[in-house]
């Protein structure tokens, strides 16, 4: 174990990760939480694992990605539980950590307002961000391109603890390049820090030149997309489009999707072209 200053050897941090139904929060849910808690000084302290039943079925194309099936979560506790055990194991004064936090914050932000708990004010630090500034120049930042990289793992099991394992082994394998600090105040100075009250999860509006879809979304008309999907090949559907939501510069439109029958969530930079149809 290297040997770190006063701060932050015996800082109490916590790596973290969910699994959902989908990747967009305001309308899909959480089906597993995963943590590890430790420190720099003395290693891992406590683990935190928890399967959540998201009250809706999780679809095929998802349970193919992290394997958790809905009988998997039947009878599993229910997402406020969840939360509530989770803040208890973090505790208030732990930095919490994850790869690619706004995703994972946007999905804890938006259970925590269905569920009608107050935000958790915890710091968050990403490992994303971390990366960037600690190996620039790497040739992607992804979760399992970095580990890879490191010879940390060959291959990413996409479930929340084993994920939030490799977070934390990758926070200390940063650390041996962190600058030396003497307080938490300056540690948190040097990374981009979030807060899962920062989560809006508020509607948008689509941006200028898509006034015909944003149309369809507001009247709830029928229109037919090609649609790029991110590794299988493109595809025609028809969606009835019914709210827009934005993370950073992408939009996504949440719609009910005729071939799948159900609802799903579709990125507008991977609608290539796009029909509204007759009423």
């Amino acid at each position: 174990m290297p040997q770190y200053s006063e701060y932050p050897g015996k800082q109490t941090f916590v790596a973290f990760d969910t699994e959902t139904t989908g990747m967009w929060a305001p309308v899909n849910r959480i089906v597993e939480l995963g943590a590890v808690k430790f420190n720099l000084a003395d290693g891992r302290l406590g683990t935190y694992q928890s399967l959540v039943d998201p009250e809706r079925a999780i679809p095929a194309d998802v349970i193919e990605i992290h394997g958790i099936t809905n009988e998997m979560v039947a009878g599993a506790p229910r997402i406020k539980t969840v939360l509530e055990e989770f803040a208890s194991f973090c505790g208030k004064e732990s930095i919490m950590i994850a790869h690619n936090a706004p995703f994972d914050i946007s999905f804890m932000g938006s259970e925590m307002k269905r569920a009608g708990l107050d935000f958790t004010d915890n710091p968050i630090l990403d490992t994303v961000d971390i990366y960037h500034r600690v190996f620039p120049g790497l040739e992607s930042y992804s979760l399992l391109n970095i580990v890879r990289h490191f010879d940390v793992a060959v291959t990413q099991e996409h479930r929340a603890l084993a994920d939030a394992v490799l977070v934390h082994r990758l926070f200390e394998m940063a650390a041996k390049k962190f600058p030396p600090v003497s307080n938490r105040s300056d540690f948190l100075r040097l990374w981009l820090v979030h807060r899962i009250s920062d989560w809006q999860g508020e509607p948008a509006v689509l941006p200028s030149g898509f006034e015909d879809l944003q149309n369809a979304v507001e009247r709830g008309l029928r229109v037919e997309i090609d649609y790029q999907h991110p590794v299988k090949s493109p595809t025609t559907r028809v969606i009835q489009p019914h709210q827009v939501h934005q993370l950073g510069q992408v939009f996504y439109i949440n719609a009910y999707c005729e071939r799948a029958r159900g609802e799903r969530t579709f990125r507008l930079d991977r609608i290539n072209n796009y029909r509204l149809l007759a009423e």
